[in-house]
């Protein structure tokens, strides 16, 4: 689909929903990309229950909107040289196949963890309306913070990781700069000599 440039009304309208006024211009990856990312920001914070993770989903409503009226403003010949490209560079990145192919285990950890999840809570559902009450109440607490926690300790267990990956990144450093200065006082002494 050629992008042009459109009814300015329908843009700012559309530009109410993350990626919509994208699409309706003719950025169709961009568009999508932006709307994924704006109701998966979304879902995952109603699943975890963690209502403060909206503020991402508010940034990324945000830079739709102005994205989205920057583009509609733009004059025509910008606006012709505008390229439709998936967020983050996504399509332009070598390698993601490899990526994947790389983390594949991780990858298939967490697709079984939020599949068992959903499988999970759906069974209490099912044991609420055969009334099981009670297995159906401590079904749905288990349900509502596990997912929770386990995504909760991967996140501190990352940053950690982050924390000490920095700190051996440091130390290596350190010793690089420590071995060089040595190597130049080396090569200093027997120019001296």
């Amino acid at each position: 689909m050629k992008t042009k440039k459109k009814n300015r009304f329908l843009t700012f309208c559309f530009s109410m929903l993350p990626g919509a006024a994208e699409m309706y211009m003719g950025f169709m990856k961009t568009g999508v990309s932006l709307m994924s990312l704006f109701m998966l920001v979304i879902m995952v914070a109603i699943w975890m229950n963690q209502g403060v993770i909206n503020v991402v989903g508010v940034v990324i409503w945000f830079y739709g909107f102005f994205h989205a009226n920057h583009l509609a403003v733009l004059a025509d010949e910008d606006f012709a040289q505008v390229k439709d490209e998936y967020l983050f560079g996504m399509d332009s990145i070598p390698g993601v196949e490899s990526v994947v192919k790389k983390y594949h285990k991780w990858i298939a950890a967490i697709l079984i963890f939020l599949g068992a999840s959903l499988l999970w809570n759906s069974a209490a559902d099912v044991m609420a309306d055969m009334g099981v009450d009670m297995v159906a109440q401590i079904m749905w607490r288990i349900g509502d913070y596990v997912p929770s926690l386990v995504i909760g300790v991967a996140i501190v267990v990352a940053g950690i990781k982050l924390i000490g990956g920095k700190e051996a990144s440091l130390a290596g450093e350190q010793k690089f700069l420590e071995e060089k200065e040595q190597g130049e006082n080396r090569s200093n002494s027997q120019e001296g000599e």
